[in-house]
């Protein structure tokens, strides 16, 4: 089965299907990579990038210092008694939902409610890992990974070449997930964009449940941005692994932190082919600000290697 693509004038571009079931997944396979467009960017290049994000970032501080000001003036000082929560010094309302989140792993108890809607297995299947009707991991298998890295070059206008590395450490439930991205721009400039989560993750693969393997993960953590000046935030991830089958897989890695005091919205969709330990990976990563996508947006080959 061959399905083409015409691209301008130019010779047509022919994707072979790998048979039957890889004939099931060409029209995801084909609507991915037309959907991966770019659209109009905030900034010619990086360093300009940088610079508007810093003139930004003041104004809204200016902004914030009124704001809070005028609220001063005008709030009474016994506001956030009563029905509602209150927040003093650095608390905060997110400063508590981290501390939630960090918390909640640590209560719960994966096995038990497995083993009260399955009386029929013993308590020592569940700790060979057999819950679900299934598995968590498989040697090679992408999906909850003990080791996973991924290698991917990256295509934007304002930049010669665009490193991103990310790693995965983990058993079962728990994870590191780091990703360092380098931009590197004709005159030289380089900008730094590195992230770091512990994860919580469930998944693995059960065909009572949904056909393949799957992995759903919550992550914590902080991110940098190094270029003419440094920035760190705080960061929250959603990622999302579904492999139907060993040889091919779709995974979405959502991500949200701020460069300063402007928030950012940095999202990644890629299709995988390849076999157990080792896949070749094609996808697009945007990062949004405020309804428009960043110069730093664009799309990326790379390979993945998991354990």
């Amino acid at each position: 089965m061959t399905a083409k693509l015409p691209r301008n004038n130019a010779e047509p571009f022919v994707v072979r299907a790998p048979g039957r079931l890889g004939g099931r997944f060409l029209p995801i396979l084909l609507v991915a990579g037309v959907s991966l467009v770019a659209v109009n960017t905030r900034a010619a290049s990086l360093r300009e990038r940088e610079q508007e994000i810093a003139e930004r970032s003041e104004k809204k501080k200016k902004d914030k210092e009124e704001s809070s000001a005028k609220s001063s003036a005008a709030v009474p000082s016994s506001l956030g008694s009563g029905t509602y929560p209150s927040f003093s010094g650095d608390d905060t309302f997110f400063g508590s939902f981290w501390m939630w989140v960090i918390a909640a792993p640590f209560r719960y108890n994966p096995w038990e409610p497995r083993v009260a809607m399955r009386p029929d297995v013993a308590e020592e299947g569940w700790d060979d890992g057999e819950g679900f009707g299934g598995h968590w991991h498989e040697w090679g298998e992408q999906t909850i990974p003990y080791a996973r890295v991924d290698y991917n070059f990256q295509f934007i206008d304002t930049a010669d070449s665009v490193h991103d590395v990310r790693f995965e450490l983990g058993y079962r439930l728990f994870g590191f997930l780091g990703r360092m991205t380098r931009y590197t721009e004709p005159d030289g400039f380089t900008l730094d964009l590195n992230q770091y989560y512990g994860m919580f993750r469930v998944g693995g693969a059960d065909l009572n449940l949904i056909p393949g393997a799957f992995e759903l993960g919550i992550g914590v953590g902080m991110v940098s941005h190094a270029g003419d000046s440094r920035d760190t935030s705080a960061a929250f991830t959603l990622p999302l692994k579904y492999y139907p089958i060993d040889y091919f897989g779709i995974e979405f890695r959502p991500a949200w932190y701020r460069w300063q005091e402007i928030m950012i919205g940095d999202y990644d969709i890629s299709a995988s082919l390849g076999g157990r330990f080792v896949q070749m990976r094609c996808g697009y990563r945007w990062i949004w600000d405020d309804g428009k996508v960043d110069v730093q947006s664009g799309t990326y080959v790379g390979v993945s290697v998991s354990l």
